[in-house]
């Protein structure tokens, strides 16, 4: 039986079907495919964290923020560090860690050393961000009236917690966030 020229076109699509449900979509043994010049594909590469970059500027603000704060509360250098806190933080957050110096000073609560500050952990959401790590004071040294305060109990290390935003394209701390909040471990 010979199939009629109306029934063609129901076998093409037919063959095609079971082409499709066989994996047929393999060329037939024998037949090489070509691409035209200039119009080859690059290998697919891994997808880059879209926050790398973030992230990164965010650790290193982090570092120089722990930077000017020892600094500042070593020196006891006013001036000095409200501009180099405006590099790093807000508004906000310079003024208070600056009246925090103020208070060290009029206490005559003296520090040398630096702490230890554990690597941070970054999450970022668009133009804010969240930044948690370690921070042990301990050989952060404290002194009262030129003593040495030995015995300060600090425990060791403790979890901090800052939030941060993008700022005209330079992440700054922008609030210093309760302890209480934080989701890693020291």
């Amino acid at each position: 039986m010979t199939p009629s020229r109306a029934s063609l076109p129901f076998l093409a699509a037919a063959v095609l079907l079971l082409a499709a449900c066989n994996g047929g979509g393999d060329e037939p043994e024998g037949l090489e495919t070509t691409t035209a010049p200039g119009t080859e594909t690059a290998e697919p590469t891994p997808t880059e964290d879209p926050d790398a970059e973030a992230v990164a500027a965010i650790e290193t603000q982090y570092q120089a923020y722990w930077d000017t704060v020892v600094a500042m509360e070593n020196a006891q250098d006013e001036a000095a560090s409200y501009a180099a806190l405006k590099q790093v933080a807000t508004e906000v957050i310079a003024q208070t860690q600056i009246a925090n110096l103020r208070g060290l000073v009029d206490a005559n609560v003296t520090r040398d050393g630096a702490p230890v500050v554990g690597p941070p952990q970054v999450t970022v959401d668009g133009d804010t961000a969240r930044l948690e790590s370690c921070v042990d004071e301990d050989p952060w040294n404290v002194y009262y009236n030129g003593e040495l305060v030995e015995d300060r109990e600090l425990g060791g290390s403790q979890p901090r917690v800052y939030d941060l935003e993008l700022v005209e394209g330079q992440w700054l701390i922008n609030e210093l966030v309760d302890q209480t909040e934080a989701t890693i471990t020291c």
